[in-house]
């Protein structure tokens, strides 16, 4: 999912709540109308409902430019409309100032296309003010009725324009959360990806640096991964990684980091923990990793050979792992499926 894609179904869920507003809000003037005998006014906002209703399902459907079309030519007609059939004093000129801060916001749009439309927008306000503030409506309401009607539209107006500032400011957070996601953690396995780990590493190296404390690294790999992607395919491949990294998430504590680190190589950075104590973790692991079975039940059985290396006092971390890539290359020389040590750091 791209940066811009997740910005568009942000804009989506906002014109969706804004329809959902919208109806609600237009249901009500076709009973006020009717209850006031407007039967015209009624029917026209039956009409708007219809149009957002309409609207809601284009968004649902993914339609977002033909949505956004709908809303804004239905709050541009219905308010022109309603203030030549009310009055300027009815208030239904306020609802145009809704569209300008939405098409502004909108995403599918290039710059000029938005500015040229609010400018558009804004000269419709300013010449229906000029030409309809002191103008003969076309049916005139008693003065109680029209005040009311005033307060309902500004009220209402202030409403949406708050209700959607708030949704927006929701939708704008929970997808920088998703970008923050996607550009931190590996999209086949939901693990950290290798750049969030060494940003973590970072991290605990320079709080390792004001309160020392140990820690362990622990590189796996699945064993014959290239041999099974050829011969059951790269589905089964993606599955096994799936379930490795499971294996790996579920098998070590909440504080500890596991990432993808390249291809079928996982690493696990264990903070607070040497060597003596790494070891049975690993060996865990390993022996957990045996037990995956397929859930087609085909007929393979998934191992893992391991390299752990405790980071010395005065060591980088990267010097721990390449220990930790030796002591499992050399796992791998001696069979594979089990769990190496690494020699001591000299430093």
């Amino acid at each position: 999912m791209s940066e811009q894609s997740v910005a568009s179904g942000a804009f989506a869920r906002l014109l969706l709540s804004g329809a959902l507003l919208g109806g609600v809000i237009h249901i009500a003037f076709a009973l006020l109308f009717y209850q006031g005998g407007a039967t015209t006014m009624a029917w026209v906002n039956v009409g708007s409902v219809l149009v957002y209703v309409i609207a809601g399902r284009l968004l649902v459907a993914g339609q977002v430019g033909w949505a956004l079309a709908a809303m804004a030519l239905e709050i541009v007609g219905h308010a022109v409309l309603a203030v030549r059939m009310v009055g300027w004093d009815s208030g239904f000129h306020f609802y145009l100032l809704i569209t300008i801060p939405v098409l502004l916001a909108s995403g599918i749009m290039r710059w000029p296309a938005k500015v040229g439309l609010a400018t558009l927008i804004a000269g419709i306000y300013v010449a229906m003010d000029w030409y309809w503030r002191r103008a003969m409506p076309l049916h005139p309401l008693d003065a109680d009725t029209l005040r009311h009607l005033h307060q309902f539209n500004l009220v209402s107006t202030i409403t949406v324009l708050g209700g959607l500032t708030v949704v927006y400011v929701q939708l704008i957070r929970d997808a920088e959360k998703r970008l923050h996601r996607m550009a931190t953690t590996d999209h086949l396995t939901g693990l950290m990806n290798r750049r969030s780990l060494v940003d973590a590493l970072e991290r605990e190296q320079a709080r390792r640096l004001r309160k020392p404390h140990p820690m362990t690294v622990i590189l796996v790999d699945i064993d014959h991964f290239k041999l099974l992607n050829d011969t059951y395919g790269h589905a089964v491949g993606d599955w096994a990684l799936q379930a490795v990294a499971g294996v790996l998430k579920k098998g070590v504590r909440e504080m500890d980091f596991v990432a993808r680190w390249g291809g079928e190589e996982f690493l696990i950075v264990l903070p607070f923990a040497d060597g003596a104590q790494a070891n049975p973790v690993a060996e865990r692991l390993r022996e957990t990793i045996r037990t995956i079975e397929h859930p087609g039940r085909l007929p393979l059985q998934l191992g893992a050979t391991l390299g752990v290396a405790e980071v010395g006092t005065e060591e980088d971390v990267e010097q721990a792992i390449q220990r930790a890539d030796a002591a499992l290359y050399q796992g791998k020389h001696q069979g594979r499926n089990r769990v190496v040590i690494a020699e001591a750091a000299l430093i």
